[in-house]
């Protein structure tokens, strides 16, 4: 389980399909929480890294210490990088000895988790909600049917306009 705590960034679809194709799951969580809120969630989803934004930053490092995450396991995604290089940024994150080869991992569409998205939290404290690769399948070819063959891959783009650790904003990244 990976955090991410961050604004939408054209960096994010990267880390998702990095995680899955290591066989991680991504845990988006509103980059307007709270440290205290944070770190509930990074408890409550199991996260052993965050990925996050120099400008939340403050909040991460906070959630991070309540949860016992140390910070080589915070990882900065976007524009601005850490002057004292204390974070890594996650483009600088190689395999550069080529000693260790990294191979996909194999994972059951039906049964493994893709994302563990939280509700809101109207009622109490948020829910961690299981979306399995499935799942988003599911919607996505749902998604093909409401817009009814007038998209093409060649001539059209779809702009998102909520965010990213939000469930819905999640189908832009897929």
């Amino acid at each position: 389980m990976i955090g991410l705590f961050t604004p939408n960034s054209i960096d994010i679809p990267a880390v998702v399909w990095g995680t899955h194709w290591a066989g991680g799951v991504p845990s988006p969580a509103n980059p307007g929480y709270t440290a205290a809120e944070l770190a509930f969630q990074l408890k409550d989803s199991g996260a052993k890294a965050l990925i996050t934004q120099k400008q939340c930053l403050k909040e991460a490092c906070e959630a991070a210490k309540i949860v016992g995450i140390a910070d080589d396991r915070i990882i900065l995604i976007g524009d601005e990088r850490d002057e004292q290089t204390r974070f890594k940024h996650f483009t600088n994150i190689r395999n550069t000895s080529g000693a260790v080869r990294y191979r996909r991992t194999k994972s059951n569409p039906k049964k493994d988790l893709a994302f563990l998205v939280y509700s809101s939290g109207t009622m109490g404290h948020p829910k961690g909600v299981m979306l399995s690769h499935g799942n988003i399948v599911s919607n996505i070819l749902m998604g093909k049917v409401g817009e009814g063959g007038n998209l093409t891959w060649q001539n059209d783009r779809i702009v998102s306009f909520l965010p990213f650790y939000h469930i819905y904003g999640m189908f832009s990244l897929v």
